[in-house]
């Protein structure tokens, strides 16, 4: 969805602006994905309801490379629509950058483990060993309708233990 606006100087010329505008995107602390944690994959559209977004202006700034990168899409099962997937903490970390906030996905992660230890988690490997025995006991059909090929799902797993 766009709103067309006239040009103050010339009301012949129509401006096409998206009807989000990346200055009212909320802060990353202020948005949620329900029933995933901040490793797992989540579709465009989970993400577009997640911050609020027009699907629309999500696309735009998608083709003009202003969003995070998706997950690899061989990776993923093809599905109606063939949805782009991204990982929580990319969109998390994506945010915070647009606001000028430093975010470390990690932090992220670790946020997510807090929910089932009692104490935090703070030695970086064992919170990506900790996301990787939680991806795996999910299994390659994680909430948030995404379906994993068995060799992206190896690779997935791999990449949760990688340092990026």
């Amino acid at each position: 969805m766009y709103c067309d606006l006239r040009s103050e100087t010339d009301p012949t010329v129509i401006m096409r602006k998206p009807a989000t505008p990346f200055r009212a995107l909320p802060p990353a602390s202020e948005v949620s994905f329900p029933g995933v944690f901040a490793w797992s994959p989540v579709t465009s559209a989970a993400v577009t309801t997640a911050i609020g977004a027009d699907p629309g202006a999500w696309n735009v700034w998608r083709n003009r490379r202003l969003t995070p990168d998706p997950m690899p899409a061989a990776w993923f099962r093809r599905s109606t629509g063939s949805p782009l997937v991204y990982k929580v903490s990319d969109i998390l970390t994506w945010l915070a950058a647009k606001r000028g906030e430093r975010l470390d996905p990690l932090n992220t992660w670790r946020r997510s483990l807090l929910t089932g230890f009692d104490q935090e988690v703070t030695d970086p490997d064992k919170v990506r060993a900790f996301a990787r025995m939680y991806a795996e006991a999910i299994g390659p059909r994680p909430p948030g309708g995404v379906a994993f090929t068995s060799a992206g799902f190896r690779d997935y797993l791999a990449s949760l233990l990688s340092s990026k």
